[in-house]
């Protein structure tokens, strides 16, 4: 009886033993598994905010083009209102000799400066001491300037005066 009670005793010390070893491994890895789970956690959060700020930067920069576009297409609109604001007269028929006066001034404005700017340009060519290169060179650069922007204004606002359903 004794070796009866000694082997239900060794049963239960070994079972016990055996049972606490399988909680231990359980709780290891439990532990183990948990830590790969935040790991992987962590490293879902860390894609998530590089893709956030991927998406981020990539609306930034389709805010910055949409803003480019806007900025482009106005300098256009203001560049065409001016040409339909030199092509309008101010005079209507029947007014006084003054206000036709005042249209040819406005007329002959633009034509005027292209053709003075065109001769000032062959005049200072021609005529500037050839021994001051460097201020002939300066004062023709800006009068080439200035003569290349009104002959271009001046044929780019006739071009859209031409152009198909132009309201002028």
């Amino acid at each position: 009886m004794l070796e009866l009670f000694g082997d239900a005793l060794l049963a239960i010390l070994s079972g016990g033993a055996t049972g606490l070893l399988g909680t231990g491994l359980s709780f290891i890895t439990g532990y183990f598994q948990k830590r790969q789970a935040h790991r992987h956690e962590v490293e879902l959060r860390r894609l998530d905010m590089e893709i956030v700020r991927i998406e981020s930067a990539g609306f930034e920069r389709v805010a910055e083009i949409e803003a480019e576009g806007a900025r482009d297409q106005a300098a256009w609109k203001a560049l065409e209102e001016s040409y339909h604001e030199a092509a309008r007269r101010w005079s209507s028929p029947g007014d006084g000799w003054l206000m036709l006066f005042v249209d040819f001034c406005r007329g002959m404005t633009r034509p005027g400066l292209t053709w003075t700017f065109v001769g000032l340009t062959g005049a200072i060519y021609f005529t500037v001491a050839a021994d001051d290169a460097n201020m002939r060179v300066q004062i023709v650069n800006t009068v080439l300037y200035l003569t290349t922007t009104t002959v271009l204004w001046w044929f780019g606002a006739r071009q859209l005066a031409k152009a198909p359903g132009a309201d002028r």
